[in-house]
């Protein structure tokens, strides 16, 4: 073989290797996405304490990197097409008044990145997806009604919704972090959608609670009204007491002033005037003896 094909079969040979060797090098980066972690296995060694943090990493074929999220994200379970939730994805919750009402529910989450090695042994081997998807999704209906049987319908429906949404976050939170290793930042019924019955029980109830509060309302009038009255005829009385102690007192003050000094006056004034005249009592009536 001329030293021309020699040096061709060389460069040949060598240009193999080294594609070959490109591609075993691309095959064994790894990219982490921005927002993620992932925990390596290796065949040799099992789990690996050390989990690849975002940006390219360059690992072993023998390895296997899964990625869990360590930034928030959001599961939408809705009734309508939304992110997350591509079909109708709402499910019923019971109340404390025995009634199943289906609602829509979104969750804020997040892998705990202290715990992915223990998540990931415990799980053997699922990525984050995997346990949120066929895990997580599957014990979810079950414990927001854990939560939701403490209210009524009317609660769900149109109650205070702020204080639900903030004990199915705190419950849930203690549930997945214990179960998935998964902090809950935020859980909340975003929608009701009662069927044709619930509507219908739910009408009703509004319509009770509107009579008895106007019942209440015409309770309290009434109570007002009555209390006026009283007050009205109370004032009523005290006015007439204090015309009648004004009115003992005046004659008091009358009578107390008719004294004989003035009786004999009254008479000496009647003689003048009338001739002999006698003034008989308190009230100095003058009497002609006259006539």
């Amino acid at each position: 073989m001329s030293k021309k094909k020699s040096g061709l079969v060389g460069g040949v040979i060598t240009g193999v290797i080294i594609f070959i060797g490109l591609i075993c090098l691309i095959m064994c980066i790894e990219k982490i996405p921005v927002g993620y972690e992932a925990v390596v296995y290796s065949i040799n060694g099992g789990v690996q304490d050390e989990t690849l943090t975002q940006g390219w990493h360059i690992i072993s074929p023998t390895k296997k990197a899964k990625i869990f999220t360590i930034s928030n994200e959001q599961l939408l379970l809705t009734q309508d097409s939304r992110e997350g939730s591509k079909e109708d994805d709402s499910f019923k919750v019971s109340t404390s008044d025995d009634a199943s009402i289906a609602i829509s529910f979104q969750m804020t989450y997040k892998f705990d990145e202290t715990k992915l090695v223990d998540t990931y042994k415990k799980f053997r081997g699922m990525d984050g997806e995997t346990i949120v998807n066929n895990r997580v999704k599957s014990v979810l209906k079950s414990k927001v009604s854990e939560v939701t049987t403490d209210y009524s319908m009317m609660d769900i429906y149109s109650g205070n919704r702020s204080e639900i949404n903030n004990k199915l976050t705190e419950y849930l939170d203690g549930e997945f972090m214990d179960s998935y290793g998964i902090q809950v930042l935020d859980a909340s019924i975003i929608d009701v959608h009662p069927d044709e019955q619930l509507k219908e029980a739910i009408n009703n109830r509004v319509t009770a609670l509107q009579r008895k509060q106007q019942a209440l309302a015409e309770q309290e009038t009434a109570k007002v009204e009555a209390e006026t009255a009283l007050i009205k005829a109370q004032n009523e009385a005290d006015i007439k007491v204090k015309e009648a102690e004004a009115e003992a007192k005046a004659n008091k003050l009358k009578a107390d002033s008719i004294t004989d000094e003035l009786i004999r006056m009254k008479e000496a004034e009647a003689r003048l005037k009338h001739g002999w005249v006698t003034v008989q009592g308190n009230a100095a009536t003058v009497i002609d003896q006259n006539k």
